[in-house]
């Protein structure tokens, strides 16, 4: 897809607390075997300190609660991500049962340069490639923005990532658009803090234990509720629920849909969950 929109009024460099703000279209199959992607938006935050990755339903929410005075919350399908700014260290943020977590991983990514190169939109690209989280990947960036940055956990290379995929197009992204801001945007309270819900910080291997435990009985809060009285009755999908028992059907399906809906952009981290 080429770029329907180019940059205006581009500085190399910052002014003081200045965002660089990008937005990929993301596509991406939930299911390695579905036949049609599914389509987000995503941020690219590059601020003087630090590079944030992020759903673009955050904005849209944070917009809706500056308005209304309100704390609508909204999560994401995708990993949000933040590092420093010169580190391959990225801190992702992710959700089990409502409760937002955050960990640590380091992401070196190795680059292979290709002199091969071309034009999308108004600007001259080239190609790169790599493999990361157990999938291909190829490139095409430009040194017409000098940003080492890209969607995702994606940097290192001599300039800014305008379209990335993976070999089997089950992740797509390509840049739209770009703005400036004169300030850094705070994301505190839909990213770092999801609306007043601060993150554990665990290990990673710690919030794998965590999404198996989940996995393995999805409806515990609400059956322990109901099992020891209290809470007398529960509602979902506009049936109440009153025996703990009455729950098992509903966990058949949230696993159900966990194994089905299990290809995340870095597939050697998929988790291989049994069948129940």
């Amino acid at each position: 897809m080429k770029l329907t929109y180019f940059l205006l009024f581009f500085v190399i460099g910052f002014t003081h607390a200045q965002t660089h703000r990008y937005f990929y279209e993301l596509k991406f199959k939930q299911d390695s075997t579905q036949i049609e992607p599914l389509k987000s938006y995503m941020v690219l935050d590059i601020n003087p300190e630090n590079t944030k990755y992020y759903d673009y339903v955050f904005l849209e929410k944070d917009s809706i609660n500056k308005a209304n005075q309100s704390e609508g919350l909204n999560w994401t399908k995708h990993i949000p991500v933040t590092r420093k700014k010169n580190s391959n260290e990225n801190i992702n943020f992710r959700t089990i049962d409502f409760q937002l977590y955050s960990y640590a991983t380091e992401d070196v990514i190795h680059w292979k340069l290709s002199e091969e190169t071309k034009k999308d939109g108004n600007f001259t690209v080239q190609k790169a490639t790599t493999n990361f989280g157990g999938r291909k990947w190829t490139a095409w960036f430009t040194k017409e923005i000098p940003f080492s940055e890209g969607p995702y956990k994606f940097k290192g290379l001599p300039g800014l990532i305008v379209t990335l995929e993976d070999s089997q197009q089950q992740y797509v992204f390509n840049l739209m658009k770009s703005k400036k801001l004169a300030q850094t945007y705070d994301t505190s309270n839909i990213l770092e803090v999801r609306y007043g819900n601060s993150p554990l910080l665990v290990a990673e291997k710690t919030f794998v234990k965590k999404q198996m435990e989940y996995y393995n009985d999805p409806m515990h809060r609400m059956r322990e509720k109901l099992r020891t009285g209290t809470s007398s009755s529960f509602d979902y999908n506009g049936v109440r629920y009153t025996d703990a028992n009455d729950l098992i059907p509903l966990m058949k399906d949230e696993q159900n849909y966990i194994r089905r809906y299990n290809n995340p952009i870095e597939r050697n981290k998929a988790i291989k969950y049994p069948v129940k």
